[in-house]
């Protein structure tokens, strides 16, 4: 059984002036360690295992680092994240590493959040206190905040506001701040895993972005040396760990060997049976990677050539066709204004088919309902970015969420195989942080130790 560490304690390295960070037990492991995926869980391992003078390869599939995280320079006068939007907690190891790296403090953005009710933009205040609710906006917020005390059986989020019940004019909101913001919706979240992952979630429910600078930059800075080690266009295909040590097979024909193999790709590839296994995964690691849900994402980014939302507007829940605008300009040294809408599970699924100019249509068409009266379509200067993750040969989707019948599923989506093949990335985290970038980084660490203490 994997044991989850706390966030905190992940990151000396970044944060004082220890030469490397500190990595519990005895360093066992005398060999060479290949890791698959050039993303932040790949990337901080490729770190820690040079720091405890362990040699090792990275082979990364596409031709670029950072998997979900992508930042575009060119949309904005500031850096525009489209794949991870924000950091999730304060006391997280992500966290640690924007404060160490950026100019400027991460903001919240979580103090800024209005809501869609009856088809008018709200503040928070409205939601718990309107008369018209009846006090049940207060009860939707502390249903929320309690989802890690979830009494009864597995049913679906959705279900669950029915039964308790939530008001059904606030279903939109509840499925924004939970169905969506865990990587899908209301309908496919489920309460046992949903409360497994609340109950051990430590780094905070704080959201935060970046004051300056981008995701992508802070990866440049903080892990250069590891990123010079990466070799690309790396598909793997085939991963044999049946003789002393691993042989791994790419489909251009290339053929490594290592003592131990980290695989850090995204859930998606191995839902997928992307990558041959020689011998094939035991059969409790095969259902959990197909029990776990891994859901659609796509962001979409929007200009306008001034704010139609209240000045200290950071973030809109609850719309029908996109649970979460976020707006990208707010606490940037900037002169532009871009929304990013953030949509996930059935909101992504809408539209992952439809036409990017299609896709922004009814976005402009949602927020003019939203904000009527505002000429939106006429502020919006016509340009925008779309990008669909599901769309994107090496990632197929946005994060893995909490299904039903997930729970538990995650510690043996971890575990590694026969001591030579080791697992990490947002789907392994047991902590309650799957689905963050700070989450993939306490798995890189847990196997890492795992892999040294062999």
């Amino acid at each position: 059984m994997m044991t989850g560490l706390p966030g905190a304690a992940l990151l000396p390295g970044f944060l004082s002036s220890c030469s490397k960070d500190l990595l519990p037990g005895e360093i066992n492991f005398d060999g060479e360690v290949l890791i698959v995926g050039a993303g932040i869980s790949g990337l901080y391992a490729a770190k820690l295992l040079s720091e405890n003078g362990i040699s090792y390869r990275i082979l990364e599939a596409s031709e670029r680092i950072g998997g979900r995280i992508l930042s575009n320079d060119a949309f904005a006068d500031f850096s525009v994240e489209t794949g991870a939007l924000k950091i999730r907690g304060q006391r997280s190891v992500f966290f640690d590493l924007v404060s160490r790296y950026s100019s400027k403090a991460p903001y919240r953005i979580d103090n800024g959040a209005y809501y869609l009710y009856q088809n008018q933009i709200r503040e928070e205040s409205y939601i718990r206190t309107a008369g018209d609710l009846a006090g049940r906006g207060e009860t939707l917020f502390q249903l929320i905040d309690s989802l890690g005390s979830y009494p009864g059986s597995d049913k679906s989020f959705k279900q669950y506001l029915i039964d308790f019940p939530v008001s059904e004019s606030l279903h939109g909101i509840a499925n924004a701040l939970v169905g969506n913001s865990h990587g899908s919706d209301s309908l496919s979240i489920g309460m046992l895993a949903l409360k497994e992952s609340t109950f051990a979630q430590s780094s905070g429910l704080q959201s935060f972005a970046t004051g300056a600078g981008s995701f992508s930059k802070l990866l440049q800075q903080a892990f250069a040396a590891e990123i010079n080690q990466v070799l690309f266009n790396q598909v793997v295909s085939t991963i044999d760990f049946s003789g002393s040590r691993v042989g791994v097979a790419t489909t251009n024909g290339d053929l490594y060997k290592a003592d131990a193999v980290l695989l850090t790709v995204p859930l998606s590839v191995l839902k997928n049976s992307a990558i041959n296994f020689i011998p094939a995964l035991p059969d409790n690691k095969s259902i959990s990677v197909q029990s776990i849900g891994f859901g659609k994402a796509i962001t979409v980014s929007l200009k306008f050539s001034a704010a139609f939302w209240k000045a200290d507007t950071s973030v809109i829940f609850g719309g029908t066709i996109c649970p979460e605008y976020m707006v990208s300009s707010k606490g940037k040294e900037s002169t532009e204004f871009v929304l990013t809408a953030y949509l996930c599970g059935s909101s992504a699924e809408s539209m992952e088919l439809m036409p990017d100019q299609q896709i922004v249509e009814s976005l402009l068409a949602e927020l003019s309902s939203m904000y009527a009266g505002t000429a939106v379509n006429t502020l919006f200067t016509g340009q925008y970015l779309v990008k669909n993750w599901s769309a994107d040969t090496f990632i197929q989707g946005g994060v893995s969420f909490p299904s039903l019948e997930s729970k538990g599923q995650r510690e043996v989506l971890a575990e590694n195989v026969s001591g030579k093949v080791f697992f990490a990335g947002e789907a392994c985290n047991v902590n309650g942080h799957e689905g963050t970038v700070h989450g993939a980084m306490e798995t890189a660490y847990i196997a890492v130790a795992s892999i040294l203490n062999s």
